[in-house]
């Protein structure tokens, strides 16, 4: 994609509040799948200066954690946003991620932040450990709350265990 790309993104995602930045999208999508628009999202992120356009990337960006490896990294910046929800959201990409290799900035983020952002890298790393990205939602480990980022993906991971299966054969 062009520089010119570039700014379009950036230009969309600057706007002040959500509303705007829905109609500037759906402009943006009509000229672009959003497989190629995420490398820019990635590169425009640290561009934007109002957090709805960074909580926005963020929010396109989740579904793609497991399939872009630029996606992560970004997230990982973005646990020290000055905006709560972009640091929730950076959270929940890192959860739904699975990966290990992020408990040590989690864990940085239990240690000096502020309440609710605590609570959620602790939701993270917790889903991490047991390797189930639903425990960021269900935090109780209830098996009441499932967290369906993509309706495509298997059901491998939830949080309810199978049915068993009654004594003697077929359930």
């Amino acid at each position: 994609m062009t520089d010119a790309a570039l700014v379009d993104v950036i230009r969309t995602y600057s706007h002040a509040n959500g509303g705007a930045i829905a109609t500037a999208e759906r402009e943006l999508f009509s000229q672009h799948w959003l497989k190629d628009l995420i490398p820019l999202l990635v590169q425009a992120f640290p561009s934007i200066k109002r957090s709805a356009g960074r909580i926005a990337i963020l929010a396109r960006l989740l579904r793609s954690t497991r399939d872009c490896p630029d996606v992560v990294p970004l997230a990982i910046g973005a646990l020290s946003d000055r905006a709560y929800l972009v640091r929730e959201l950076a959270c929940s990409i890192l959860a739904y991620s699975l990966r290990r290799d992020v408990i040590p900035s989690l864990q940085s983020v239990v240690e000096r932040g502020d309440p609710k952002t605590c609570a959620d890298a602790m939701a993270a790393i917790d889903a991490i450990a047991h390797q189930n990205h639903h425990y960021y939602v269900d935090r109780q480990h209830t098996g009441h709350a499932r967290w369906i980022v993509k309706p495509s993906e298997p059901a491998e991971g939830s949080n309810s265990s199978p049915k068993p299966k009654p004594p003697g054969g077929s359930a």
